[in-house]
């Protein structure tokens, strides 16, 4: 069916996951014009908190969408700063004072919990474009029929819909159900986050230099070819400076006694971060802030290979469920944003002939998205051996260890920011057509 011989409809989309990739699909589809409905499995009283990097690629979305931006209380980021693990010297910093100015966007950095809250409010709210979307909870889906676009839940409930999203994570039952075998294993490097609250640090007079606008990381000890180099800190703040938020990563062994992947919920004690590189070589500012914080929760790491396709009939993958990836380029959140981005896109009435044939625009869309996610999947994993890897720091010309190694080139700032999505989909349209 060609473009100018359809006429849009409306969809009825289910969206499997109301985490952050599974609402930000909720609001592209509602601002696209669809019906949308987002089962989640459990209570948004659970969502954890920690920072979340918005680069100006996300960024760019959230603003597309009228999301309310301020109402996240983001921290603006103004420069990565990287630091000697046992003096805390800038090592390398790379600048993000003219951001806005290069990119068109700022570099946001909010707390789960909040960025979640204000997703939330764009997808379910009576005001701005679209049909509020309807959000169920204690819904877990157990089966798809992937062709038919239906779904089970563990309920017993069951829908039908002529668009299902599996935004359902890393474990997504919806991934099972597009037959898609998954291949993992540990990662070398296992993580815990916690937070610092900016009223302790004044109340115990701890460090200051912390609460800059900027992403500190502390590395390990790269120069050695040995599990040294798993140490690594990443700090952030966020809530509107109210947090600090600290990912603080260690060689898998140290961590062994947790073996649960994502964020579990049961707080962990201090002396559990505190081991190896922490415990006698790291700067003691560093761990007087560690020895004071709060939410210190495991996180279970793991390598995931590229999966062979996302898309079958009607149904197609978001975010964690269709490219996991490690951490350590803080792409995950806007990459889901860029698959919702993309879905709202092509299921719009610019392009009607997709919402006469979901399968088709399930695969342009696994045909526009794929390869990007793909090669931020692989950067992400290249990251975890080589700080040198991670975006912004490659920019600054820094040595890697997978310089010109078969053919591979580093991700950058440029190459992330620049990016048209609307001209790619239209050139890939416009090919498919001729």
């Amino acid at each position: 069916m060609s473009t100018s011989s359809a006429q849009w409809k409306q969809l009825d989309v289910a969206v499997m996951g109301g985490g952050i990739g599974g609402l930000a699909a909720a609001v592209a589809m509602r601002r696209a014009g669809h019906r949308v409905t987002v089962y989640e499995r459990r209570s948004f009283a659970a969502e954890v908190g920690a920072s979340i990097s918005c680069a100006a690629n996300g960024t760019q979305w959230l603003h597309e969408w009228d999301v309310d931006v301020p109402a996240g209380r983001p921290v603006i980021l103004e420069h990565l700063t990287m630091r000697d693990w046992k003096t805390s010297e800038p090592l390398a910093i790379y600048n993000l004072g003219d951001y806005k100015k290069k990119w068109g966007n700022v570099y946001n950095m909010f707390h789960r919990q909040d960025m979640h809250a204000m997703l939330l409010e764009s997808a379910m709210s009576e005001e701005g474009e679209g049909e509020p979307v309807k959000i169920l909870v204690d819904y877990i889906c157990d089966d798809v029929d992937v062709e038919a676009g239906i779904a089970k839940f563990r309920n017993g409930k069951e829908v039908k819909a002529d668009i299902i999203i599996g935004a359902d994570g890393i474990r997504s039952n919806v991934r099972t159900a597009l037959g898609i075998k998954t291949e993992r294993k540990y990662a070398p490097q296992t993580c815990f986050r916690c937070n610092v609250l900016t009223s302790d640090v004044k109340r115990l007079g701890l460090v200051d230099y912390s609460y800059e606008p900027a992403i500190q990381y502390w590395n390990g000890f790269e120069q050695y070819e040995d599990v040294n180099k798993y140490f690594k800190i990443v700090m952030s703040p966020c809530a509107g400076g109210d947090i600090v938020s600290f990912y603080c990563f260690m060689p898998t062994e140290y961590a062994e006694q947790h073996t649960s992947e994502g964020f579990t919920f049961k707080e962990v004690d201090v002396d559990e971060i505190l081991v190896g590189a922490y415990a006698d070589k790291l700067e003691k500012n560093v761990v007087d802030l560690l020895k004071n914080s709060i939410d210190r929760m495991p996180w279970r790491l793991y390598v995931h290979d590229e999966y062979p396709y996302w898309s079958k009939g009607v149904t197609t993958l978001l975010g964690d469920a269709a490219h996991p990836m490690m951490p350590h380029q803080s792409q995950g959140a806007c990459q889901a944003i860029e698959d919702a981005a993309c879905l709202g896109i092509l299921f719009s009435a610019k392009y009607p002939q997709y919402s006469n044939d979901v399968a088709a625009g399930l695969r342009m869309y696994e045909r526009i998205r794929k390869p990007r996610a793909t090669r931020v999947q692989t950067a992400s994993r290249l990251a975890t051996d080589d700080i040198n890897e991670r975006i912004g720091f490659t920019s600054l010309g820094l040595p890697s260890s997978f310089d010109k190694k078969d053919g591979w080139t580093k991700l950058t700032i440029p190459e992330m920011n620049l990016y048209n999505m609307k001209e790619h989909i239209e050139k890939e349209v416009a090919a498919e057509s001729a």
